[in-house]
């Protein structure tokens, strides 16, 4: 089974009958994915060791009613493409600078059906003597100085980014949070991230629509680098460091 036959899968898996009435017209996800992946071709760089480096920033522009079509959904669509992205990177043997990240906006004089995609190389390439290291494709730097962190994703140009510098922290909807989330999706008190010797778990606290890592529903599980987490339609990053 190819990628895209693979990613259609997953999605109809996770939306039921939902998704197939959802995408009867308009922008299907799977030419998206398709769109996506010729962009990432069409915009690779080769670096001094002979390796091929690809965009890790990709914006979707789609028409009001395809956003429209899109926005309950978004969240989950945004980490499959990127998924998506990370199989055909590492089918390929590139290298991507870090975990790929794909944004949908809405976009003005676009018609039902018509789209656009922006892409972009976000960081440095490595020196040329600088050793390479790769999980499934993404590139593994030293861990930063401090402590780990989680970088709310989705949120524009600026992506705010939160500290985990306690034994643990909680997310959730009201005030009374470290990591406060206006997203009416996201329970009141939702998740904790805490760390336990050297290594960072979440934990859901019996939350409404659930704690996923990337888009597996969890109750309790230990944190890699990267990993995306979904409490509601938003999603952050986590990041290891070391301190």
């Amino acid at each position: 089974m190819n990628i895209f036959k693979e990613f259609e899968k997953k999605l109809e898996g996770l939306f039921e009958g939902v998704f197939l009435r959802a995408f009867r017209s308009g922008v299907q996800p799977v030419e998206l994915g398709k769109k996506l992946v010729r962009e990432l071709e069409g915009h690779k760089t080769i670096g001094v060791s002979s390796r091929v480096y690809v965009p890790n920033r990709y914006e979707v522009g789609l028409s009001a009613k395809d956003f429209s079509r899109f926005e309950s959904y978004q969240a989950v669509m945004a980490t499959e493409l990127e998924n998506l992205l990370i199989s055909y990177i590492k089918e390929k043997g590139y290298v991507v600078l870090d975990r790929p990240r794909i944004r949908l906006v809405e976009a003005d004089k676009l018609r039902e059906g018509e789209f656009w995609i922006k892409v972009a190389m976000e960081g440095e390439l490595p020196a040329g003597g600088e050793p390479v290291q790769t999980r499934e494709g993404i590139l593994k730097r030293a861990p930063r100085s401090g402590p780990a962190t989680l970088e709310l994703m989705d949120s524009g140009d600026a992506s705010p980014v939160f500290a985990v510098d306690k034994e643990s922290i909680q997310l959730g909807r009201i005030g009374d949070n470290e990591i406060v989330l206006p997203d009416p999706n996201v329970s009141r008190v939702h998740a904790r991230v805490g760390r336990h010797g050297d290594s960072y778990f979440i934990t859901d606290l019996d939350s409404t629509n659930g704690t996923w890592v990337n888009e597996k529903r969890v109750s309790e599980v230990e944190l890699a680098d990267n990993d995306v987490i979904r409490v509601g339609s938003t999603r952050l990053i986590f990041r290891r460091s070391q301190e």
